[in-house]
């Protein structure tokens, strides 16, 4: 009786240990975003990450590291081209090539989130150029997590906010790249590029007197700092849901299904929430912080177009090459 007692702990021992191993994820990825946990943004992570782990039956095991715990946006950039970290929500880093400032900062591409949509979105124009230069580093994307239409707060009400030739005689912090330093320049702006992390302060002392880079989200965490937001839809933020090649090219074709109508899927609700999340966030900072909300007339949006248009444009060819710049100046101005 003890032999058969004994015989049959060992086969449930086996057949324990058999479940668990073939319960175990065959691929475990890690990817990080630069948003707070518990943000739509994050959620939109955790989100995009169950999906993949049921739909292929645990056998891919994503882990989300909010809040840049994996490094920031320029760190990720490289870990995830050298296969250090495997995906991201990722913004493009024109410091490893100058042809990215087109995948993340060049002015005035689109007028609004519906060219965005027709441009960004999986099978637009600006996608297909973009995807190409995910590739040459390495990483192969998946789908646009569109952010949003730019503009800038300020603390004060500029002179002419939508005159691009009227001088503003004020400061604003703007992203390290050529590119946003030349178009807040031509729209009449002092542009003083400083690191993100110092914005904050920056503005609290007086030495910038607002900030650029990203749609009233953003503006909303200088709420207690800034009393105006102008809509100048200078540029489309859109970040990408992207995984390692050499990772990507290793699983298996209906793995890669799978993970792709994940993506595909993240994407779509983000680009039903974007539109109506702008202007939700403008209603917060006027009717909750008292803020002045400029939305420039269609006029006034053509007439900050065309001057940057006109004098950032061409300084980018050298940026972009020949033939990018061309496509891309082809593809905008027919918007």
């Amino acid at each position: 009786m003890r032999r058969v007692l004994a015989l049959a702990l060992v086969a449930a021992l086996v057949l324990s240990l058999g479940t668990a191993a073939a319960a175990a994820p065959k691929w475990t990825f890690k990817m990080g975003h630069p948003h707070p946990a518990d943000t739509d943004y994050d959620k939109t992570g955790h989100w995009f990450a169950d999906q993949v782990f049921e739909r292929t039956k645990g056998q891919v095991k994503i882990n989300i590291f909010p809040a840049n715990q994996l490094g920031d946006w320029t760190e990720t950039f490289e870990l995830i081209s050298r296969g250090v970290v495997e995906m991201g929500f990722q913004i493009a880093n024109a410091q490893y090539d100058p042809r990215l400032n087109f995948a993340y900062y060049m002015p005035f591409v689109v007028n609004d989130i519906g060219e965005a949509k027709q441009a960004y979105a999986s099978g637009g124009w600006a996608f297909g150029l973009i995807k190409g230069l995910w590739l040459d580093h390495g990483i192969q994307p998946l789908a646009v997590y569109p952010i949003g239409m730019a503009g800038v707060s300020l603390r004060s009400m500029p002179p002419s906010p939508g005159d691009p030739n009227v001088p503003k005689n004020m400061k604003v912090r703007v992203m390290p790249l050529a590119a946003c330093s030349m178009t807040y320049g031509a729209l009449g702006y002092i542009s003083t590029p400083i690191p993100y992390a110092e914005v904050y302060s920056g503005i609290q002392t007086g030495i910038v007197d607002g900030q650029m880079g990203g749609p009233p989200f953003q503006a909303w965490s200088f709420r207690d700092v800034n009393k105006v937001w102008i809509q100048y839809n200078d540029y489309f933020e859109q970040h990408w849901i992207v995984i390692n090649k050499g990772a990507w090219d290793q699983l298996p074709g209906d793995i890669q299904a799978i993970m792709q109508q994940a993506a595909n899927e993240a994407s779509a609700m983000r680009w039903d929430q974007v539109e109506t999340e702008d202007e939700d966030y403008r209603e917060i900072l006027r009717k909750d912080f008292g803020w002045e909300i400029v939305m420039l007339t269609s006029e006034e949006l053509k007439a900050c177009a065309d001057k940057v248009r006109r004098e950032v444009w061409p300084k980018m060819k050298d940026l972009l090459g020949e033939e990018l710049y061309t496509e891309v100046r082809l593809h905008s101005l027919a918007e």
